[in-house]
């Protein structure tokens, strides 16, 4: 395939019976493999990123050992091979004593390419979990959409009040069918009924459908029924109140027709003697009347007493002419 990065963050590395190395830019490869001999079989030229070629991070130059060949030893070379042998171990010497000294540079290094990796972990991390939030919301708006469309299917087939009337179904017939839901109205079965019954299954709809037309008529006469017993104890309060006022004023108007005779005999008669005194009950007769007036035109108790006083100066010259 394609790469996918420059062409410098890739490296080739060279892999032999469990060791590797980073081969450098300008290796020729072809003279590397015919170098190796007999052992081209157990090696490895492998393309990789130059971050992951070396995952244990750590000097692997210290390790390499030079092989020889036991198939082919030399002859005559006693002397020279001990020499090249201390040579070889001064140097691996030399190079760890350089890579210790290397190391704590390196571990500053991969520390920080560690802390790297984490900030970039945590917002990956962030940015799916907003994803994750974003979806959740989505999916509530889709469940809330799916709702209302139901609803007002529901609305359209059984009427506004149908999560009401299938409540007072359910309290007037009885437990609910097992299987359906609280809030879900018995036409629901009946539409599969109808789904795969043909006509019998159209009649159990039409039943359904006037069941829950009774239903709400009855809802709405139960409703009806209530109002109208709030009218009705309106109405009791109010003719009580009526009632209380009407016997103050039949109170009242015995009261001053009481005290209308006592102070009747108490008026001067005529001095001729042939003159009649005025009758006792004739305040009495008034108020009678006054009443009676009263009780025709629904007046109250002030329009009476201002009434009966009117009289009560109209009836002045009266008594000044018997004097």
């Amino acid at each position: 395939g394609m790469l996918s990065g420059p062409p410098h963050s890739y490296c080739i590395v060279e892999k032999w019976r469990g060791f590797e190395r980073i081969l450098p830019n300008k290796t020729k490869i072809l003279r590397l493999w015919v170098a190796w001999g007999d052992e081209q079989e157990n090696v490895r030229f492998v393309l990789v990123r130059s971050e992951a070629s070396l995952p244990n991070a750590g000097p692997r130059s210290a390790e390499a050992r030079v092989v020889l060949s036991r198939e082919r030893p030399g002859r005559g070379l006693g002397a020279a091979r001990a020499s090249l042998a201390l040579t070889q171990e001064r140097q691996r010497r030399v190079v760890r004593k350089a890579f210790r000294k290397l190391a704590p540079l390196a571990r500053e290094a991969s520390s920080a390419e560690r802390m790297e990796t984490l900030v970039h972990l945590v917002l990956s991390q962030d940015h799916t979990i907003r994803q994750q939030i974003q979806r959740l919301r989505e999916l509530d708006r889709e469940i809330d959409r799916y709702e209302a469309k139901i609803h007002l299917d529901r609305m359209k087939r059984h009427g506004v009040n149908y999560v009401q009337d299938t409540y007072l179904v359910g309290a007037g017939g009885g437990e609910p069918e097992p299987g359906r839901e609280p809030g879900q109205p018995a036409a629901g079965r009946a539409e599969e009924d109808y789904g795969g019954g043909g006509g019998e299954g159209e009649l159990h709809l039409e039943h359904e459908r006037v069941k829950t037309q009774l239903s709400t008529s009855l809802y709405i006469g139960l409703k009806l029924s209530t109002d109208l017993e709030a009218v009705k104890t309106d109405l009791d309060c109010t003719q009580r109140a009526w009632e209380d006022k009407e016997r103050e004023l039949q109170r009242l108007l015995e009261t001053l027709g009481t005290l209308d005779v006592a102070e009747a005999p108490a008026e001067p008669r005529g001095a001729a003697g042939g003159g009649r005194p005025a009758a006792p009950g004739g305040w009495l007769e008034q108020a009678r009347a006054l009443r009676k007036d009263r009780a025709d035109n629904d007046e109250d108790s002030d329009t009476g007493l201002s009434s009966m006083h009117s009289q009560d100066s109209d009836s002045l010259p009266v008594c000044e002419s018997l004097v």
